[in-house]
């Protein structure tokens, strides 16, 4: 039986609202960026810190990715927060009944045997509309703020994991909201997880 749920998502596709909506329905514990202070509880450090040392490992990432001879295992704080991370992730899932969103919680529960792994994208014109709605800009701010934060989720996803952001091989179902629709998505993964 699967209980759990990660979410990943291109921005703008409305996986955070999706997932959310899920946890509501099925009455599941909902985590998002909210984990960044537990995990600094948890470390004794300011969530700033923490929010701080992921920035900067993602900055040089793109750094190294363009510059491999100056890479050289700079990130060593980052890379203990990340399994810090990882772990805190992991005994979350031991208590079932919840959705996470985003960090990086599909590759932590890769092995977990009751994690359902979505991935949600979505046409361009949807997510631009969504986003202009949303945060009251102009598509040409949208679609900025759209490249910025995928190539971000990217950066930081395969920096951590090794593996390749939004591939079909690290997900259970990958889903287009924009043919779908929000709440035909959300009945979707309820039947999935009922």
């Amino acid at each position: 039986m699967k209980n759990i749920v990660t979410v990943s998502r291109e921005y703008g596709s409305g996986g955070y609202e999706i997932g959310q909506k899920v946890a509501e329905a099925m009455g599941y514990q909902f985590y998002d960026k909210s984990l960044i202070a537990q995990i600094a509880d948890q470390l004794l450090v300011s969530q700033d810190y923490i929010q701080a040392t992921e920035d900067k490992a993602i900055r040089r990432n793109i750094f190294h990715e363009v510059f491999p001879i100056f890479a050289n295992g700079e990130n060593e704080d980052a890379d203990y927060i990340f399994k810090q991370q990882g772990k805190f992730i992991v005994q979350l899932a031991e208590q079932g009944n919840c959705v996470f969103a985003g960090r990086r919680a599909d590759y932590y529960l890769r092995d977990n045997p009751h994690a359902l792994h979505i991935f949600f994208y979505a046409d361009p014109e949807f997510k631009t509309e969504r986003l202009c709605k949303k945060l009251n800009c102009s598509p040409e701010e949208a679609r900025q703020k759209m490249a910025d934060m995928d190539k971000r989720r990217k950066t930081s996803y395969e920096y951590t994991t090794g593996r390749k952001w939004a591939d079909r091989h690290n997900y259970d179902r990958m889903i287009c909201t924009s043919s779908l629709g929000i709440d035909k998505t959300v009945e979707e993964i309820v039947s999935l997880l009922g």
